[in-house]
């Protein structure tokens, strides 16, 4: 496939005549459904989106990977030749479920399993003896707005003889208290070519010449891990079936978690990293089956890369989300200007004495509390209404922080100066891709538009934008959102708007092709240091602080002065900025890194950066640095890589999750591809060999190579999460989230929900919080609204510098993007409600047979696949959208 057409990123809409054209607008074309009378045409709308992947094949075994399993779902999986798991979903509503519950834990959590002598294994006409039971229990799907409680129950039998390949095995339990033998049957083959769970790759694909491997390993609940007694893997293509590849299996025992026993000792690495042609293939191990499939392609890295833009496109403000950009549509939104709170706005001043106080745990914060609009030490000098329209939707909610915009800026202006290739793309399927501008710096800029209106009149900055009257719009699309205020300004996010201001003004790139935007940005930089120098002289360093919520106040606002001084100077050149940068940060201080560990955190490691990285990025000459405060940065960054890729190598996943989180037993907010951008940086200044496998690893580990082989980028790969922290997503009518948002990779357990309190948490088996042998914490995933896994704007812009890094240096990084129209078909003008159809999606000029196509539709269940056969459930108005992605994104 030709890259130009390879990175096609089309949408097209089409009507009940079949006519076909590209739609920009919100109008929709139509068909009427109803039992087999005509109807006036009426909103039936039918999208589609030419996006990315390859189509799942009939021998794995999972024909519709998306569907959410029903209550009564069971099945018998042949993990090994030596066990055997058989699953029930069950429900705990408040109406009895049609099915039996596997309740086998007693009191306090112990087990309560039954005796092998309880179940009868037969492999074809012999009977196999059974030596243990196991079993392990956790809520696979719990919604936040309806409950709708699916449990998923696994039973584990492991044999004392192994099984052959051919046999039929079946699972029978002759006492009728476990499952009722004439309703539920166990029963399966052991094929050589069967899917098994315990086979993890990264189900987007692999880059041909970079590092390439899988992971094999299962939880067994009770049981503890399955002992992996294969010692070599094939990598076999799917079309053929032939074995292009043979390789020995190593052990990859995990480091750091401190209760016993250890867990993730028994996971073993397939590393085909010397295969290199590219085409689609499952990983096979000898007497377990086969993965996933996946590519080999030299699109991987902009898959990812242009999911992450594509997130970053779902959440900006002020602008309308539209085909053929994204199927997830809203109008322009919050274009409204934002009104300045008095004493009279109750919800504000409420937020503002919650938010604040607990400013007294911290000795340093001298300030008084900022409990209310008159607190402030920085009264309001425009009172509005103020145009605060533009930038990025914060995280899940439509608020607009000013710190992350700021970071946000930071980090996406870094990537486009810094990491090689990145700042040329062009292609990252954005609206202003293909205009010979940075996609990078555009996606910054879009940002900066909306942080350059949030400076008053005195260069202080607001707080954030939040809704006037409530805390979220939890309830409505951003089109319908309600109207805003600002909160008032403060040193911390002042200095983080100073910091990005002056570095994206600085950038080279920018300059040349923002020159009036430079400029201003620039001007406004220097006027916020005005107000941060002037706010010191008043009030002292500690007490013109005032903390108002937890963005910005890990150090006070100490980094982010650290950060608009080394900006500053790094725009600048004056050396006055230099001087206050070294006296206000030492990258050697372990005070300055989180928990005395976590370095380069928030404005710290921005100031680190922008200071170690002033000549390369053509800002300043090596000579305007001085040496050793340089070194210092740069020892601090390449400290940071270092720590990021232990984590990586030390994890049997490959994902570089730190050991203090494991040793303390915490997990949360934790994102596999945030946290690859500090190895990114790092591999700027050392050319470390252990760098760009551990960046590849963590990728590896969002694209589905985790022991639950969830993907956590919406909308990539075979099997996603429905059910987000996101409120778009709670409030459309589709079952799937809008594609490219990164969803927290490991979580320490449930959330507690109105709906189910803390049900949950209480569900699993084993405990989470057990001492000794819990739910290990890779595996602890469920589909459900859990905060602890919410994404901010932050996330997006480092993930995306990540991938762009990866993106740049392979063949997709030149590869324009292409709009293509394309048409479903294969419906009808009128279709009886229950009588089934199929449709299918062609884009001609276009091979879609390795794109990985998702459809939706009213009252039915997302499927994936080339075609899409489904029956209208009821009369009426009905609409249907699909989804193609392309193997490069």
């Amino acid at each position: 496939m030709a890259a130009t057409i390879a990175s096609t990123h089309s949408w097209v809409r089409e009507n009940a005549k079949g006519k076909n054209s590209l739609v920009k607008g919100k109008r929709m074309y139509s068909i009427g459904i109803v039992n087999g009378k005509k109807l006036p045409f009426k909103s039936f709308s039918i999208y589609f989106r030419l996006v990315p992947l390859c189509f799942l094949f009939a021998w794995s075994g999972l024909a519709n990977s998306l569907i959410l399993p029903p209550i009564g779902d069971h099945a018998l999986k042949v993990l090994s030749s030596t066990v055997l798991e058989l699953s029930l979903i069950s429900a705990k509503n408040p109406d009895p479920a049609p099915v039996v519950q596997w309740n086998f834990v007693g009191d306090n959590f112990l087990p309560a399993i039954p005796a092998t002598s309880k179940f009868v294994v037969t492999a074809d006409s012999s009977t196999a003896s059974i030596t243990q039971v196991g079993f392990k229990r956790r809520p696979i799907y719990a919604p936040l707005k309806t409950r709708d409680l699916r449990i998923g129950n696994y039973l584990y039998l492991t044999l004392a003889q192994p099984l052959s390949d051919g046999q039929t095995i079946t699972v029978t339990n002759p006492d009728g208290d476990i499952w009722n033998g004439a309703s539920v049957q166990y029963t399966a083959v052991v094929d050589p070519f069967r899917y098994n769970p315990a086979l993890h790759v990264n189900q987007v694909g692999y880059l041909p010449a970079g590092s390439k491997k899988a992971m094999v390993g299962y939880y067994l609940g009770s049981l503890g891990e399955m002992a992996i007694r294969s010692t070599t893997f094939n990598l076999v293509e799917t079309q053929t079936r032939n074995v292009v590849y043979t390789g020995v299996l190593n052990r990859r025992p995990d480091v750091g978690f401190s209760y016993s026993p250890s867990p993730y000792q028994q996971v073993y690495e397939a590393d085909f990293s010397a295969f290199q042609t590219a085409g689609e293939y499952v990983l096979q191990v000898p007497g377990m089956g086969i993965s996933l499939p996946f590519l080999i392609n030299e699109g991987t890295a902009a898959a990812f890369a242009r999911a992450y833009a594509l997130g970053l496109y779902h959440q900006r403000c002020g602008t309308a989300n539209s085909l053929p950009f994204t199927r997830f549509e809203h109008d322009a939104c919050h274009i409204a200007p934002a009104e300045v709170p008095d004493m009279t706005f109750t919800s504000v001043n409420y937020q503002l004495a919650s938010e604040s106080s607990d400013y007294a745990n911290n000795p340093l914060h001298t300030a008084p509390q900022l409990k209310d609009v008159n607190s402030s030490l920085y009264p309001f000098i425009n009172k509005g209404p103020i145009d605060v329209s533009k930038g990025h939707h914060d995280a899940g909610d439509y608020s607009k922080y000013t710190i992350n915009s700021a970071a946000l800026i930071h980090h996406l202006v870094f990537a486009a100066d810094s990491f090689p290739g990145a700042g040329a793309l062009d292609n990252l399927n954005l609206p202003e891709s293909g205009d010979g501008k940075s996609d990078l710096l555009q996606e910054a800029k879009c940002e900066a538009d909306f942080l350059a209106k949030m400076q008053d009149a005195d260069g202080g900055f607001y707080f954030l934008v939040y809704p006037r009257n409530r805390v979220y719009e939890d309830d409505v699309l951003p089109d319908h959102g309600d109207s805003q205020v600002v909160f008032p300004k403060t040193t911390a996010v002042t200095a983080a708007a100073v910091g990005a201001l002056a570095e994206i003004a600085s950038s080279p790139t920018f300059k040349q092709q923002f020159p009036v935007e430079a400029a201003n940005y620039l001007a406004q930089a220097v006027k916020g240091w005005s107000f941060l120098t002037n706010a010191i002289a008043t009030f002292g360093k500690n007490g013109s602080y005032q903390k108002i919520t937890h963005y910005g106040n890990e150090f006070m606002h100490d980094d982010e002065l650290a950060w608009a001084a080394a900006a500053m100077f790094v725009a600048t050149g004056d050396q006055s900025y230099h001087e206050q940068l070294k006296a206000w940060y030492d990258p050697a201080d372990p005070n300055t890194r989180r928990w005395t560990w976590w370095r380069l955190f928030e404005g710290y490691g921005c100031a680190a950066r922008a200071y170690a990285f002033a000549a390369r990025s053509g800002r300043l000459s090596a000579a305007d640095l001085d040496p050793a405060y340089l070194a210092k940065c740069e020892a601090e960054i390449i400290a940071a890589g270092d720590d990021i890729a232990r984590f990586a190598d030390q994890t049997a996943y490959g994902t570089s999750f730190p050991d203090p989180n494991k040793s303390f037993g915490n997990a949360g907010w934790y994102f596999s591809g945030e946290r690859a951008f500090e190895i990114a940086t790092a591999s700027q200044l050392a050319a470390k060999p252990s760098y760009l496998p551990a960046i590849i690893g963590n990728m590896n580990y969002e694209g589905g190579c985790n022991p639950v082989n969830i993907t956590y980028i919406t909308g990539l790969g075979w099997q996603r999460q429905r059910e987000i922290v996101h409120q778009y997503a709670q409030n459309d009518l589709r079952v799937l989230p809008p594609s490219g948002l990164p969803l927290g990779n490991i979580q320490g357990g449930f959330a507690y929900l109105e709906n189910y309190k803390q049900e949950l948490g209480k569900l699993c088996f084993p405990p989470d919080g057990a001492a000794t042998a819990p739910y290990p914490f890779y595996d602890r995933w469920g589909d459900s609204f859990n905060t602890t896994t919410e994404f901010v704007i932050v996330d997006q812009a480092r993930g995306l510098g990540t991938m762009a890094f990866l993106m740049a240096q392979s063949g997709a990084g030149a590869s324009p993007s292409v709009r293509i129209n394309g048409q479903i078909s294969g419906l009808p003008s009128v279709i009886p409600a229950q009588q089934s159809v199929a449709a299918s999606l062609t884009a001609p000029g276009l091979d879609l047979s390795q794109a990985r196509i998702v459809w939706e539709a009213a009252d039915q269940e997302p499927s994936i696949g080339s075609v899409f056969q489904f029956a209208p459930k009821n009369p009426g108005t009905q609409w249907v959208e699909v989804e193609a992605q392309l193997p490069d994104g």
